[in-house]
């Protein structure tokens, strides 16, 4: 599977998932106002990774609908009450969509309706957060239509019964808050995300690495792993931003003591974290692929921006052992003939029915996805003063460079440069038995760090860089 083609299969399923009959709402899973936040922030970031096409009606009724969700004096994307086919659900977990939608909008569209909108919704969640980081729930507008707090769902149980939660609500907004900071420059999504930022430091972090127990414990009742995923995204990318070390160190640590305690090798993640309150078919902890794509994500931005190259491996091993195979493709219709799948699980990720079988399907695994893979298309390639970078060994065609990357007896990457810069190419950690071939003559691997370097070539037809390695062992 390429990667580029995984993306596109992925895109071609959200647009699947949109309901003719309800003016294209992602109708038939969790909410439609969970899903639609994610259908908006994966399809434009898609867009912009491979040019994918949205078609225009989608795209309109997507907007209105966006419109008809947040039209309310909170300004939050809730499900308006009255119908007779969606229940209203006072949920948290779905913050972080709608401000990634807003940011999105605002960057791929230009939209300053959105930079307004986003800037209403990010002031209800300043105005609705309380001194200890709970939840005035009666500071919003849509609290009218519940009577009792224990009928509020502020994730995936009552808030009441759950006080460690926090990152499956707020956490998990600090990387959309600071996506949405960069695309808008809007100072409040800022402030919040310090607010929250220096919070989750605290919470979601120790100074060993570890999970904090309170969150890991199987008594806890802290949420889902993936929400824990995004809460260490965000911390890294606020530090990152605001230049303080001590969120970009903390991350790092966590990321080689903790991130093992729930990334498994092979990227297997349960769904849940602390408490297991979803098994599959045959009573493991339920897993899904969104988690390992929140976990490439941060192996992603920890490889670019931690100074540590050797998670690269990481993102590559996460999608080839877990991503790629856990897609529903046509070929599983083929190697699955007494088994009915569906047009519509075509190019869907979600949740297992087994460790590594039984592949579910669903619009907000599919957008996580593909949100990452997008970011990693986008990076598979880098270019600074030094020269243009190879990081990671994938299928790729750009500006930059052309690359094919072949897997027989052995892995063999080939670089078309399409720059006339110093080339550097990534070698695996694992790989052995390394040969570099420049126009088919072999030369000496000089290592730069990670990276065989390559001496300024003159671009032009035929010009191509070559790395062919063993395969690894498992």
């Amino acid at each position: 599977m390429r990667l580029k083609e995984s993306l596109e299969l992925g895109g071609q399923h959200l647009l699947g998932w949109l309901d003719p009959d309800r003016d294209y709402l992602p109708t038939g899973s969790w909410a439609i106002t969970h899903d639609l936040g994610r259908w908006w922030d994966a399809m434009l970031r898609l867009e912009d990774a491979t040019g994918f096409v949205i078609p225009g009606d989608m795209e309109g009724a997507s907007l209105r609908n966006l419109h008809w969700l947040t039209d309310n004096p909170d300004g939050l994307m809730f499900v308006p009450p009255g119908l007779d086919w969606h229940p209203i659900m006072f949920e948290f977990h779905s913050l972080r969509e709608g401000i990634l939608t807003f940011a999105a909008l605002a960057k791929f569209r230009g939209s300053k309706w959105a930079e307004q909108a986003g800037h209403k919704y990010i002031q209800t969640l300043w105005d609705g957060l309380a001194a200890d980081f709970s939840w005035e729930v009666n500071r919003f507008d849509y609290a009218k239509y519940f009577d009792e707090v224990e009928h509020r769902d502020f994730g995936h149980t009552p808030f009441k019964a759950n006080q460690f939660q926090l990152s499956v609500s707020h956490g998990r907004c600090i990387e959309a808050l600071v996506w949405y900071y960069r695309w808008t420059e809007d100072s409040l999504a800022l402030e919040l995300a310090d607010r929250l930022a220096r919070f989750h430091l605290g919470h979601a972090t120790s100074a060993d690495g570890k999970i904090p127990h309170y969150l890991y414990d199987e008594d806890s009742k802290a949420g889902d792993g993936q929400s824990h995923l995004y809460t260490l995204c965000g911390l890294l990318q606020f530090g990152l931003l605001t230049h303080q070390r001590e969120y970009i160190d903390a991350v790092v640590q966590t990321y080689a003591v903790g991130f093992p305690q729930i990334v498994r090798e092979c990227g297997w993640v349960a769904h849940d974290l602390g408490l297991s309150r979803y098994s599959d078919e045959i009573g493991n902890p339920s897993a899904n692929t969104e988690s390992t794509g929140a976990a490439a994500r941060l192996a992603l931005w920890m490889a670019m921006h931690a100074g540590r190259a050797d998670c690269y491996d990481d993102v590559e091993r996460l999608v080839r052992a877990r991503l790629f195979p856990g897609q529903t493709t046509e070929a599983d219709r083929c190697s699955n003939p007494d088994v009915v799948i569906s047009d519509k699980a075509i190019g869907g990720w979600g949740a297992n029915d087994y460790p590594h079988a039984g592949k579910g399907f669903n619009p907000s695994g599919t957008a996580e996805v593909v949100h990452t893979l997008s970011a990693i298309y986008q990076n598979i390639t880098s270019r600074d003063q030094a020269g243009l970078f190879v990081n990671m060994h994938f299928d790729y065609e750009g500006p930059e460079a052309r690359i094919e990357v072949r897997r027989e007896d052995a892995a063999s990457v080939t670089i078309f440069p399409q720059v006339e810069d110093a080339l550097f190419v990534r070698i695996p950690g694992w790989a052995k038995s390394v040969q570099l071939f420049v126009d088919g003559d072999v030369v000496e691997t000089v290592m730069i760090g990670a990276y065989a370097q390559v001496p300024r070539l003159g671009s032009g037809p035929g010009r191509k860089v070559e790395l062919r390695y063993d395969l690894p062992e498992r």
